[in-house]
């Protein structure tokens, strides 16, 4: 039987790759965006500028602020890397999201690769991809396994035999770039075998509600425990806390409900919480049930909110991750 030894949930943002000072060049993308999801509704920039406009956050926008919380994340991101690499794992799944990068004219609420190779390299920013073609092995074995498991457990599932191209990468059939970090910061390119999964918690009408995503895990938890052979497996939430609006105080209740495998907390928050960026929280889940039936503890390596305009837009960066307990 596999057993699940490690799990970790790590934000995938591009900001990590960027110098200090062009997080506020982002923000400009930020006053140009007409859906800023906060509160549980859409703002304008202008709205939500006037609604945070006691929040302090320009005093937090100093370039040497942004050097801090720029270094904290780097920081955090080797220690998660040092904690995979001591985890010895055979094989690993990887939870994440496309974002219109590959599908383009449909989009699978759940969807598991069962190829052979991935692909990553240029154009992807190198925060995401070394500076030339690389390909990875898949696990097309554990992945055949997951679906018939999954399917036998009543999800229905996408089988992506082939990797599409990529379409914000010039047409070449490279990873969205939620796994691309996972491979080029985590891993350092060399990741052992393993098997991408892409939820839809991004883009309506097909996005999974918590509890189903919570659901899904677990489903996903019985499935590679049931995987033939003694393996060391690992499970990967790549993904961020609240963005593309940062919420300390929504970050803080997520964490504390991570940390404490507080289902009913992350089930109850109103599901316009999880749009946009921080529907990523939905990929936690899978990590949340595997390590809770290892009984682990989760390491909060750090949490950063990394804000790139006065009225709050930006990225909170929770870095956990979960050891099987001894």
């Amino acid at each position: 039987m596999a057993q699940i030894v490690f799990g970790m949930a790590v934000p995938h943002s591009g900001m990590q790759g960027q110098r200090p000072e062009e997080w506020l060049s982002n923000g400009v993308r930020d006053e140009k965006n007409p859906e800023l999801w906060y509160h549980n509704r859409t703002w304008t920039y202008p709205e939500l500028a006037a609604e945070r406009s006691g929040d302090g956050i320009a005093a937090q926008l100093t370039l040497d602020q942004l050097k801090v919380r720029s270094a904290r994340c780097l920081a955090a991101i080797a220690k998660m890397r040092a904690a995979f690499e001591a985890a010895d794992v055979d094989a690993v799944v990887i939870l994440g999201k496309d974002q219109k990068e590959i599908f383009i004219d449909h989009t699978p609420c759940f969807a598991v690769y069962s190829g052979a190779e991935i692909y990553n390299g240029p154009p992807q920013r190198a925060v995401f991809a070394p500076d030339h073609p690389v390909t990875y092995a898949a696990h097309p074995k554990l992945a055949l396994h997951l679906i018939a498991s999954l399917e036998a457990d009543g999800f229905d599932l996408t089988d992506l035999v082939k990797w599409p191209p990529n379409t914000w990468q010039q047409n070449v059939p490279i990873v969205p770039h939620a796994y691309g970090f996972i491979y080029r910061q985590i891993m350092g390119d060399r990741p052992p075998p393993n098997v991408p999964i892409l939820v839809n918690t991004f883009y309506p009408p097909t996005q999974p509600s918590m509890p189903r995503a919570i659901a899904f895990g677990r489903s996903l938890l019985a499935a590679i425990k049931a995987w033939d052979g003694d393996r060391r497996v690992a499970l990967i939430a790549s993904g961020g806390l609240s963005h593309f609006v940062c919420d300390e105080a929504l970050d803080e209740k997520l964490i504390e409900a991570l940390g404490n495998y507080d289902f009913d907390t992350l089930a109850a928050v109103d599901d316009r919480t999880y749009q946009s960026g921080t529907s990523e929280v939905k990929l936690y889940t899978a990590v949340l049930a595997a390590m809770q039936d290892a009984g682990a503890k989760m390491t909060l390596v750090d949490y950063v909110p990394c804000y790139r305009t006065p009225a709050g837009t930006g990225e909170g960066m929770g870095y956990m991750y979960w050891r099987q307990a001894s």
